[in-house]
Order: structure tokens, then C-alpha cells, then sequence
């Protein structure tokens, strides 16, 4: 007899575990912050092409066909396709965090009167996106970057700056 309350009791423990892991674990964990929206709507495989010229003068053009990269303007070095792969995709994934807007007059002040990198993505649709890539903010954690066609300059995370080091050994020369 009292083997079976003692089966009773742990079946009904039992169960209770079993609820609790489906339907109550998690509920009332903290949610992360909200993100910013997307510099880009759009996604890794909706890109079909990426140009990027600097102000001095080097260039770099590649694009997908059939999901893989080609180079086309550029050196092929070390790992040149993940090193486009990489770049396309933290493009993709950067958010804004914060906008400002400004007259054309002011572009100097945010490093994008001549701005050290230009970026074109064009998409599957052939839409193009137009990027200027400008100066480091006063604290040197966000960058600014202004579409062409906008009057707004948007704040970015200065992890832009790392991801376009990074594939700088493919530009071409000047």
C-alpha cells in the first residue's frame, strides 16, 4: 500500500515537471533589448552585386551568381569568397541606431562631403542602393552613413569600420 501512494506521488511529480518544462520554462525570462531597424531590408541571398570604391581611388566589385561569389574588380587573396560572405552578411544584419537629419551644407561635419568608402548593393530586382560611409562618431563606437538619396544621416555600430578592413586586401590599386 504504500509503494502505491509513493508510485502515485512521483507520477504526479513527474507530471508536473513535464508541464512546467513545456509550457512555463521561459515565460518570464527577460527579453532582450529592441534593435533598431535594419540599415537594409533585405536578405543575404536577395543580393546579386557589391561595388566599393574608396576616396582614394581603389575598387572593388563582386557578384553572385548561382549563390557564389565572383570577383569581379578586385584581388583574389586568401579566402576572398568568405571574406565577401562575411561583409555582404553584417551589412545585411547592421542596424540603425539612431537618424539625424541634415543639410547638405553639413555632410562635412559627419566625413561625408568626400566620404572615405561609397558602397553599391544591387539587389535581384536590379534596385541598387547608394551608401556613403563617413566618419567615426566623437566616441569612436558608431560610424555615420548616409543613402545617397536621403536627406538623414544614419548612426551605425563601428563594426562597419572592422568588417571593411577586413576585405581591404581585396581592393584594387588605384
Amino acid at each position: 500500500m504504500k509503494e502505491r501512494h509513493i508510485l502515485y506521488a512521483a507520477l504526479v511529480l513527474l507530471g508536473l515537471v513535464t508541464y512546467y518544462s513545456f509550457f512555463e520554462f521561459g515565460k518570464n525570462q527577460e527579453k532582450p533589448p529592441y534593435l533598431g531597424p535594419p540599415l537594409l531590408f533585405l536578405d543575404y541571398r536577395d543580393v546579386k552585386r557589391i561595388q566599393i570604391k574608396t576616396s582614394e581611388g581603389k575598387e572593388l566589385i563582386c557578384e553572385r551568381n548561382r549563390g557564389e561569389w565572383n570577383l569581379i574588380k578586385g584581388k583574389k587573396v586568401e579566402k576572398w569568397k568568405s571574406k565577401i560572405a562575411d561583409f555582404v552578411s553584417y551589412l545585411i544584419s547592421a542596424v540603425e541606431i539612431d537618424r539625424i537629419a541634415v543639410k547638405s551644407s553639413e555632410l562635412s561635419k559627419f566625413g561625408l562631403e568626400n566620404p572615405p568608402y561609397k558602397i553599391v548593393i544591387t539587389d535581384i530586382t536590379n534596385k541598387t542602393y547608394q551608401l556613403m560611409i563617413g566618419d567615426n562618431t566623437p566616441v569612436r563606437t558608431c560610424v555615420y552613413v548616409k543613402f545617397v538619396d536621403s536627406p538623414q544621416v544614419i548612426i551605425v555600430g563601428a563594426l562597419l569600420n572592422w568588417e571593411l578592413t577586413k576585405i581591404s586586401s581585396l581592393f584594387s590599386p588605384a
